[in-house]
């Protein structure tokens, strides 16, 4: 095949273009309240070629022979379950730091993260009316008022470009809820915030669709405040189609045809 130099000057601007199209988040979207975190969430899931979900119910999902708990019939003392870090389907949570104070000082296990339930706590987490699937009759992973809670996608083992999860209860005690998107270098590339403040027991829906697969990356959630915990379930890693590269590869083409009509 002869490429002419015009055809190849368009061939270069196209890898140019899809170079660009690579580098780090394409878009992240938050829906607040629990009809339109509920509406997102079946967007997130309608738009997804595959998908897995994480609903922190099952022990050997997390790794584990079987959940160890304790419940004392007080929330600030009873967990489904207590860890540093939890390898997940969806990747791998682990608290990075756990010098916050808890909301109940007497609290077991105040550096773990906690699996959570109705009938364990914890502080305004018990929400309903989340997608018909109620927070209150399952469970959910906790940050147990951590300042730092990392999530980690290197062992998710698929090539899964966007992520998608109901939050709740955060940023509602005097603190604002940070989550910074790291490369698989650990250069931070993207940086969101929650709203502040926001009422006890709130419920949102995070999505974030990256251009890039997300294996090495991870995703911090930084609290900047203390006694102002948070939870996260149904958290869903996904592959989605990418409009962006599409588009941008659409224009190339289009300046290959302009360039051979000359």
């Amino acid at each position: 095949m002869v490429i002419t130099k015009k055809l190849a000057a368009g061939l270069i601007v196209v890898t140019m273009a899809m170079g660009v199209a690579q580098a780090a988040i394409i878009k992240t979207k938050i829906a607040y309240g629990a009809d339109n975190a509920t509406n997102a969430h079946h967007a997130f899931l309608e738009g997804s070629f595959s998908f897995i979900t994480e609903d922190f119910n099952t022990a050997s999902n997390l790794g584990l022979a079987s959940f160890v708990g304790q419940d004392t019939g007080n929330d600030g003392l009873s967990w489904i379950d207590s860890a540093t870090s939890y390898n997940t389907r969806v990747g791998t949570f682990t608290i990075a730091s756990g010098d916050g104070d808890i909301a109940a000082p007497t609290a077991e296990n105040p550096h773990n993260l906690m699996i959570e339930s109705s009938d364990t706590g914890e502080f305004g987490r018990q929400t309903d009316g989340v997608d018909g699937d109620r927070l209150v009759t399952d469970f959910w992973l906790d940050s147990n008022d951590a300042t730092e809670v990392s999530w980690n996608f290197s062992g998710i083992g698929a090539s899964f470009d966007s992520l998608g999860f109901f939050i709740v209860d955060a940023n509602d005690s005097n603190a604002q809820l940070q989550l910074n998107f790291l490369d698989g270098t650990n250069a931070l590339v993207d940086v969101l915030k929650l709203a502040n403040p926001l009422s006890n027991g709130n419920i949102a829906y995070i999505s974030l669709f990256s251009s890039e697969a997300l294996l090495g990356a991870s995703l911090i959630f930084e609290n900047n405040g203390r006694n102002d915990g948070w939870a996260i379930d149904n958290v869903t890693v996904a592959k989605v189609p990418e409009p962006t590269a599409i588009a941008i590869l659409g224009l190339g083409l289009i300046s290959l045809f302009a360039m051979r009509k000359r």
